[in-house]
């Protein structure tokens, strides 16, 4: 009797020792996802009010005050390029092979049934045209606004970073404004052309003429400023839209590892485009509050993604957590996937400095990866086990752990 007594002492004492250790991984999660937040908002916050910081102290007025931005609009153009190579690292060697995970462990549980097709990347599909159809319907309204009012909004630019090397000889048709993605919502670009800058009576007129088709209008009176604001928040607002996947992306990871491999995949990116709408802001002449309106509102929807994912999984894994939430990873990475080949690698060439960057940032995230791929192979088996185990304590009265 004794010794059963002892038995099932140690039970329980075995029992509450794996408990407390997967509350204390929980928690750490928790912590590692809530630092995240802070994290990136802070320094995509820093990178966006840089270029407002510089030109005040810098006496910037106008972008044609600015020295050798060419090469510097290069360096961002290839800095992006490195975002795209991590980005493209991190959708199909971590968050894919992790949905697909998530979803082999739902089937194994009975809450998916067998498919004949592969539900990740249907998911992962999904994600991309549901990116897809929100920016394109966003860019209706804009257009829309802007036929209706006959300008163009804040910020709005034909040709993006991405497309700065386009050919001079080309197409003339400076009253075009039609733009296919977020990646034509800002163009550091513009502060090369800034001595096209006309201002009169009536207001602000900015020209490209340096790459063919760029052309923007800031009317800056008086009756104009709110709808201008508006209309670049909306602007704004629709970059941001994939932003908020990425953070939902690192929300909904299950180890302390990959939230931080995770925010590191976003913010290679995140801070170049938010340093970017800071050049923007300068080249548009936005007032200071407004444009730190748009730079905060840039700033918080990644770590509001993060949060909520943090409110749907906590610490654990999106599978653990149930059938949503993978669901909800899938789609993330489907929009990792569009920002990949519809914002940064789109219908540009910088040279071979592009290309080595894209391969620099591949192979920095698949080293990463390399690292932390022990403890992500383990993750579901380390659920599955404590399932396993709580589950045979409870009814047998001994432990397989």
């Amino acid at each position: 009797m004794s010794g059963q007594a002892s038995n099932l002492s140690d039970l329980f004492d075995d029992h509450d020792h794996d408990h407390d250790h997967g509350t204390e991984d929980s928690d750490g999660v928790v912590l590692a996802k809530g630092t995240a937040m802070a994290v990136l908002f802070c320094a995509s916050m820093i990178c966006g009010l840089i270029p407002l910081f510089l030109a005040r102290k810098l006496r910037w007025v106008s972008a044609a005050e600015a020295t050798d931005m060419k090469s510097k609009n290069r360096v961002i153009m290839i800095l992006l390029s490195f975002g795209g190579g991590v980005l493209l690292s991190t959708t199909f060697l971590h968050v894919v092979p992790e949905v697909d995970e998530g979803i082999q462990y739902l089937q194994e549980k009975g809450k998916i049934g067998e498919l004949d097709f592969s539900l990740a990347q249907l998911l992962m599909c999904c994600g991309f045209f549901i990116m897809y159809l929100v920016e394109e319907i966003v860019h209706m309204y804009i257009h829309y606004r802007e036929k209706k009012n006959g300008r163009n909004a804040p910020l709005v630019r034909n040709l993006s970073v991405r497309r700065s090397r386009a050919s001079s000889e080309g197409k003339e048709n400076g009253d075009k404004s039609v733009t296919t993605s977020t990646a034509d919502l800002i163009d550091p670009a513009s502060i090369i052309k800034g001595k096209d800058i006309e201002i009169n009576g009536q207001g602000m007129h900015s020209h490209s003429h340096s790459h063919g088709h760029g052309h923007s209008h800031m009317p800056v009176t008086s009756s104009d400023d709110v709808t201008s604001a508006l209309r670049g928040l909306l602007i704004v607002l629709a970059l941001s839209i994939h932003e908020l996947f990425e953070g939902l992306a690192v929300g909904l990871e299950s180890s302390t590892a990959h939230v931080w491999y995770m925010l590191g995949a976003v913010s290679a990116h995140k801070l170049v485009i938010a340093f970017c709408i800071g050049v923007e802001l300068i080249a548009t002449r936005t007032k200071t509050w407004v444009a730190v309106i748009y730079i905060t509102t840039f700033a918080i929807v990644s770590p509001f993604g993060i949060g909520m994912g943090l409110v749907l999984v906590g610490g654990d894994s999106a599978a653990a957590s149930g059938v949503y939430s993978v669901v909800l990873q899938g789609l993330a990475s489907g929009t990792l996937l569009y920002v990949i080949f519809f914002e940064i690698w789109k219908n540009d060439r910088t040279g071979i400095l592009q290309y080595i960057a894209a391969i620099f940032g591949f192979a920095l995230m698949f080293g990463l990866k390399l690292l932390t791929g022990h403890s992500h192979s383990h993750s579901h088996d380390e659920i599955q086990s404590h399932s396993h185990s709580h589950s045979h304590d409870v009814g047998h009265g001994h432990s397989h752990n």
